[in-house]
Order: C-alpha cells, then structure tokens, then sequence
C-alpha cells in the first residue's frame, strides 16, 4: 500500500487539478494507494472541495504551521500502516508534478532505499520561474546543513537538497525513528521540518538518495506560504537542538 499525504493551506483553486493528475497516475501503477490530507489553518473551499472528492482529512484544527501538520499526517500513517508500506509526500499547489511518481518509486525499489527525495539541485534537475530569492534560501540552507550535518546517499557523495518536500519514506523506517524519539520524531513547527527529519532519519541508518525533479513553480495559483523570517530563525533554532 502506498499513503499519499499533503498539506493544504488554502490552496482551493490547485487542488482539482493536482488530485486529477495524481489520480491518473496511481491508477496508471496499478498499485492500491490511500490519500490522506492535512487542513489545518484554512479558511477556503478546500475542506468541501476534498470531502466531494472522498479525500481522508484529518480532523481540523485552527492551527498553522506545514512542520505541525506533517506531524500529524507522520502520525496517522505511522499508527495505521504495515512496515511494507510507503508513504509519498508532495505540495499539493502544483509545483509538484505527479507524473514523477513512477520514476521516484522504481528508482526507490531498484536501490532499497528508505528514503528518497526529489531534488532541485541534483543531476539535470529543472527549476522554472522559482523567485530568485526563494532559490538563494533553499540553496543558502542546503549549503549549511551540508557543512554541519553531511547527510551522505548511497553513492558516498554528499547530500544536496535538504528542504524540497517530494519524498518518498519507507514505513518501516519512520517507525524505528518513532519509535526511539516518540513525540520528539519531529519539533520543528515550520517548513524546516524537512530538514530535522532527513537529518534524522540518516542518523539511525537510513539509506537515503534523491533523484532529479522538475519543478514548476508557474503552475502554482496564489502566493507562497512560507513565512521568511519565522522559518530563518526556526532554522537557527533547529540548528542548536540537532547539534546538542
């Protein structure tokens, strides 16, 4: 079984069409999937929209912040899944293409990964109409955690792209992590979760890789979420924890 899980503030007017693509894809694989999304915080049309379409969401909270709300999607699938099981996460505002979906998994089966991620600054990877600040944070960011925590793939080379939120997790693995941090498997309450899970997950031996993404920010309808500051200094503070 694969766990499909999302976020979702706000983001009514990319939803149809993201569930649309994804839809055709799982059922191009043949494969049984379950999608499971994450509300919090919002205010629009999406609830409604995701529960015509028969779209599990978790019980909403008034709540914002993308690290809170993957940690209770975690959660969910951690409690109500087999240890065969894969989880896939990815933004539901169209940047994210879900025609990438088949290549990640074989890739991630070919190589017995337990972690893959879909990278922006790996091999042919293509970034289109990504700001040019939101490249230089996520560069900027990679770069540090790289000098600080060297996350290494199976191929021995360093680690590239820390924070991109397409990924794919072995069940079995974010259980063990589970299991020995508990509640603290993730602290961070913001889109530096990424980060503190990835660095996590390599500590208790997970063989890690990413793979070449095509990521389209123009398809994306409405204005970025991220919160600059708050998740600058959210990096700052992730930094001492994880170095301690």
């Amino acid at each position: 079984m694969i766990k499909i899980i999302f976020c979702a503030l706000n983001e009514a007017p990319n939803l149809t069409k993201f569930l649309i693509d994804l839809n055709h894809e799982m059922q191009i694989l043949q494969r049984d999937f379950e999608i499971i999304s994450c509300l919090d915080g919002s205010n629009d049309s999406s609830f409604q929209l995701l529960t015509d379409l028969k779209i599990k969401i978790l019980p909403l909270k008034n709540e914002r912040g993308l690290g809170l709300a993957y940690k209770r999607l975690f959660l969910e699938v951690i409690k109500n899944s087999d240890d065969t099981d894969l989880v896939i996460s990815l933004d539901a505002d169209g940047t994210h293409n879900p025609e990438q979906i088949p290549t990640m998994l074989t890739h991630f089966e070919k190589n017995s990964l337990d972690f893959l991620v879909a990278s922006r600054f790996c091999g042919n990877s293509v970034m289109a109409d990504f700001p040019l600040h939101r490249r230089f944070i996520t560069k900027f960011t990679s770069i540090l955690l790289q000098n600080i925590f060297a996350v290494k793939k199976i191929s021995g080379e360093i680690f590239q792209d820390y924070s991109s939120g397409y990924r794919i997790y072995k069940i079995e693995k974010l259980k063990k992590l589970f299991s020995q941090e508990k509640n603290n498997f993730i602290t961070e309450p913001e889109f530096t979760y990424t980060c503190e899970l990835l660095i996590k997950l390599a500590r208790i031996g997970a063989r890690i890789d990413e793979i070449a993404i095509s990521y389209d920010y123009g398809k994306k309808i409405g204005k970025s979420k991220l919160r600059i500051l708050r998740n600058f200094w959210r990096l700052i503070v992730m930094l001492l924890k994880l170095s301690r």
